[in-house]
């Protein structure tokens, strides 16, 4: 029997969000984890005269990967904003939503800059500069998974 929102029975609309805030915010978690404790680094092992084509294929797949994602963690993001029950979910939707835009911030002013320089050719200052400066997605990305947990777990 497929699953029926309308129903009587369905999962209410907020549980939905709640789920769904957590998947994609956890992935993301995961993924930003992943990028700054290994991939970011590896790349100072990347081949000077390979470095170019390293670096615009990971431009390139990465962004197939975390562009759609991004765009629906906002839009659950901005979604949970109208859909919360009470103060303290409310608070909590708050919180995250300005964790989320300081990754997009952090995302479009600092990270894809650097990778734009890095795109010219490698630069062992900038790699080291691309390392530093993800700490502000890892941490605010970090943060939104506990956030995400709290909503979760307070069904």
């Amino acid at each position: 029997m497929a699953f029926n929102l309308f129903e009587a029975n369905a999962m209410p609309w907020w549980t939905i969000a709640i789920v769904a805030h957590g998947a994609v915010t956890w992935f993301l978690v995961g993924l930003i984890w992943i990028v700054q404790r290994v991939h970011y680094p590896s790349m100072h092992y990347a081949e000077p005269d390979r470095f170019i084509a390293f670096e615009k294929m990971h431009c390139d797949r990465i962004g197939q990967i975390v562009a759609p994602i991004m765009i629906l963690e906002g839009a659950i993001a901005a979604g949970l904003l109208f859909l919360a029950p009470n103060s303290i979910t409310l608070g909590l939707s708050v919180v995250g939503s300005v964790l989320a835009a300081i990754n997009w911030w952090s995302t479009f002013f600092i990270q894809v800059p650097l990778h734009n320089r890095l795109q010219h050719g490698k630069n062992p200052d900038t790699i080291d500069r691309l390392i530093a400066t993800n700490w502000i997605r890892t941490i605010a990305w970090s943060a939104r998974g506990g956030i995400a947990a709290g909503l979760f777990f307070g069904l």
